[in-house]
């Protein structure tokens, strides 16, 4: 039934005047053997005096410049009388047809035709008349008026996309306000819980101490959980305002864009555009409160003075394990990267991403079909992906391949990162090299030498242009310049493999481990490669060949080896 549908929309397009786009009325052949309606063909040869062929621009001469005297087309006459007495064009497209037409202006000038082509140059509608004989000859751009009207409904879906994706994050940065905001009230029930537990044994005269100590926990941490609270209305209230000016703009589209209503629309996108840039939410600011109430702590008095005990203020932290969990069934890790909505994504050379959130549970697995090597995230929040076959590949927010293509040393293998700007640094363990390419692809615009180290992971610093590079011959870090390659530094502990990664403020941590043991140790380095402090010894883990090191937005620091996942949080004591 389509392709009939199909076969009678094409008939019924071949009778159409190319000029008027109707159904031919008395058919005239050029000497190109190109067809227009006698009408057309008057008002072409009344305004230029002579007649060119729209088409192929071949001059044919009139006959006593009249072109009712040209030969008529008589086959293209008997099948557009067929057409018209029996009715046999193609239902939908007359609909079609139909309700264009009552779309469309009648042109001021020619009353006969409507309005339905759209001038690029003058940013208007016009009739096929207008558009050939004023606007072609200054060579402006026509395009049909639904073309236009499809480019128009294709920005603002775009535009929705964009919409849907920063709501998207921004729900997720709600979700963890609103996980912060319980955070403190669970602090809140769980010092009430010691106080009542000590409470009890010290019988009725120390209700009234209990109901003052209760008052002011629920006055120093309510003054933090109403803090939360206010962050998550403002936030509910921003995606409300977008919402709005989103549907404003989608309902723009049921209606003709003329040259005001077109100009108010893209006022709007604009506007919607500056709202989405406006949402920067400060992942740290929910973290610093909940930490201020997890300073608030409990002490008892015992029976002395009958005071039951009294709130102080934690001054050390410690590293603890959070979260430990197995990778997917059938999964084995190859990357690891922070994305910029802070989740962690994980790289599996079976094939997909696997992306946890920043408690540790597995949100969504994407790319499922591309069997990962290396990864990292671009500055636009797109994917590069190195896979298992050494090819390198762009991917957007959205998992859309981009037509990038990256020459790359044949039988290679090794790590990437992305450093300022967007450089691509392609890490090459065969050659010992390290390959550096702009986000264009194409040629490298230079190839770095190793000298008297292997690359294998490789970590770029944003603040300058140092790498940290681990060495797989004498498993220790390198850090190396990416323009000269001059090896700046190097840090090694005798019988641990390193792992680099670099945190939010640029400092960097090494993770220490010895494999066959699964103990994991970490240090901590400042942007100028100076030994900070310690943050785990000798944890254990359980036993594995590989793994990857990376720091949360929040401060936590997650570890994955081959087949488990780890996240460490640093808590008050």
């Amino acid at each position: 039934m389509m392709a009939t549908s199909l076969k009678h929309e094409a008939f019924h397009k071949n009778l159409e005047c190319p000029i008027c786009l109707s159904l031919f009325k008395e058919p005239k052949n050029l000497t190109c053997s190109h067809t227009f309606c006698k009408g057309c063909l008057e008002t072409l040869l009344e305004s230029r005096g002579k007649l060119m062929c729209p088409t192929c621009r071949e001059e044919t001469s009139v006959p006593g410049g009249d072109a009712g005297r040209l030969q008529s087309n008589i086959t293209v006459r008997s099948l557009v009388e067929d057409v018209e007495t029996q009715g046999k064009v193609c239902t939908n497209s007359n609909q079609e047809n139909e309700s264009l037409q009552g779309k469309w202006n009648k042109c001021g000038k020619h009353p006969n035709y409507d309005e339905d082509f759209f001038c690029l140059n003058c940013q208007k509608y016009v009739c096929s008349m207008c558009g050939m004989l004023e606007h072609e000859k200054d060579a402006h751009t026509i395009i049909e008026a639904g073309e236009h009207e499809t480019e128009q409904k294709n920005h603002v879906e775009k535009l929705a996309s964009k919409v849907d994706a920063k709501i998207r994050n921004v729900d997720k940065y709600s979700t963890f306000v609103g996980d912060q905001r319980k955070r403190v009230h669970n602090i809140q029930d769980q010092l009430n819980g010691e106080i009542d537990a000590t409470f009890v044994e010290l019988v009725e005269k120390l209700k009234q101490r209990r109901t003052v100590l209760k008052k002011e926990v629920g006055y120093n941490l309510g003054k933090l959980k109403t803090s939360l609270g206010d962050v998550e209305k403002l936030i509910r209230i921003q995606i409300d305002e977008i919402k709005k000016v989103l549907y404003l703009v989608k309902d723009g589209l049921n209606f003709s864009l003329q040259t005001e209503a077109l100009t108010a629309h893209k006022a709007m996108c604009q506007q919607l555009e500056e709202l989405l840039n406006q949402i920067k939410p400060d992942e740290e600011l929910p973290k610093r409160t909940a930490e201020e109430g997890e300073r608030i702590g409990f002490r008892s008095q015992g029976s002395v003075g009958l005071q039951l005990g009294q709130l102080r203020q934690n001054n050390s932290k410690s590293w603890v394990l959070r979260t430990e969990a197995p990778l997917p069934d059938g999964k084995n890790m190859t990357g690891m990267v922070i994305s910029p909505t802070n989740e962690m994504a994980v790289g599996c050379g079976e094939g997909g991403i696997v992306i946890y959130s920043s408690e540790g549970i597995i949100q969504d697995t994407v790319l499922k079909a591309v069997k990962v090597s290396a990864l990292h995230f671009m500055p636009d929040g797109g994917y590069v992906i190195r896979d298992t076959d050494n090819r390198i590949s762009l991917y957007t927010e959205i998992c859309e391949k981009l037509d990038v293509t990256f020459e790359t040393i044949e039988g290679e293998y090794g790590g990437l990162t992305v450093g300022k700007g967007g450089i691509i640094c392609i890490g090459n363990s065969v050659s010992k090299s390290i390959q550096v390419f702009k986000p264009e692809g194409g040629k490298a615009i230079r190839e770095i030498t190793c000298k008297g180290f292997v690359p294998w992971q490789i970590v770029a610093m944003t603040s300058s242009q140092a790498i940290l590079i681990t060495n797989v011959l004498d498993n220790d870090v390198h850090v190396i310049n990416n323009v000269s390659g001059a090896i700046i530094q190097r840090f090694s502990k005798d019988d641990y493999i390193p792992y680099p990664a670099v945190c939010q403020d640029d400092s960097f941590i090494i993770a220490w481990v010895k494999h066959y043991l699964g103990l994991l140790s970490i240090d901590q380095y400042t942007k100028e490669l100076k030994y900070i402090k310690n943050i785990l010894t000798d944890f254990k883990i359980a036993n594995s060949r590989d793994g990857c090191l990376q720091a949360f937005e929040t401060g936590d620091i997650a570890f994955c080896t081959n087949d488990r996942f780890y996240i460490f949080h640093e808590t008050w004591q």
